[in-house]
């Protein structure tokens, strides 16, 4: 399924001050940025001067996100697409050339979960989750980064977890595909240097988003905003403090 929106801006974006934006020109590719963290970084990209495309399965989540991008003077679209489906992906990068002739950055966020308990995970359950969170960042890295290669390299930034090296229960195919997140992204990182491409992975903790509000319920999420005695500061972080973390990453600082 494809949906392609959005509307252009001229004028340069500034920070607060008149600083140019570290990313005037660039051209972003946001995978699962309709809601939480990937939706805090396509903002964040777009408020600091990227074109930014939005992928995800929720046309009406990366519509409003795109529509509210615009209205703040930025730049970005939106496309709906499963980022499993590798026709769906294909689609996905072909629009974000038609639209921008290129990317020149990838940030996987695309996401789910699935609760259980391991002896009675379902193997379908299994395959839909390493389906969407490891495969969709093979598929749409791998492709993107053929767009990449062409046009003299790119930053890929992985959003994986700190599930990846210690586990919560119940989460089996969760931990694994963001495990799994950290295996792919170096071996990118090794492969594609070549092609001036950059693979890099940010892991964040518990962070206030849709996603842990579900796994965690109600009672559970009010109480890490703001007295989780797990965490030195007491509360999750928040989808802005990590799409920072993700923009350090995509930028030429870290290597």
């Amino acid at each position: 399924m494809t949906l392609v929106r959005g509307a252009s801006y001229s004028g340069a974006n500034v920070f607060p001050g008149g600083s140019v934006a570290r990313f005037t020109g660039k051209r972003a590719l946001v995978a699962g940025g309709g809601r939480g963290i990937g939706e805090a970084t396509a903002r964040r990209l777009a408020d600091e001067g990227a074109d930014v495309l939005l992928v995800a399965r929720t046309p009406a989540e990366i519509e409003s996100v795109a529509d509210s991008i615009v209205a703040g003077g930025g730049n970005a679209c939106a496309h709906a697409a499963d980022v499993a489906s590798p026709v769906d992906v294909d689609a996905a990068v072909a629009a974000a050339e038609e639209r921008w002739g290129g990317v020149d950055v990838l940030v996987n966020c695309a996401g789910i979960d699935h609760d259980c308990e391991f002896l009675d995970f379902p193997d379908d359950d299994w395959d839909r989750v390493l389906r969407v969170n490891l495969t969709g960042a093979f598929l749409m890295s791998k492709r993107v980064a053929r767009v990449m290669a062409r046009g003299g390299g790119g930053s890929i930034v992985h959003v994986s977890s700190i599930d990846a090296y210690g586990a919560d229960g119940n989460q089996v195919a969760y931990n694994a595909s963001k495990a799994g997140m950290l295996g792919l992204s170096r071996t990118m990182a090794m492969e594609l240097a070549r092609h001036g491409i950059r693979s890099n992975v940010v892991a964040p903790g518990y962070t206030a988003t849709p996603l842990t509000r579900q796994y965690v319920g109600e009672e559970m999420y009010a109480r890490m905003m703001g007295d989780f005695d797990r965490i030195p500061q007491r509360r999750m972080a928040t989808p802005e403090e990590i799409a920072a973390a993700i923009c350090f990453r995509r930028s030429r600082a870290p290597s």
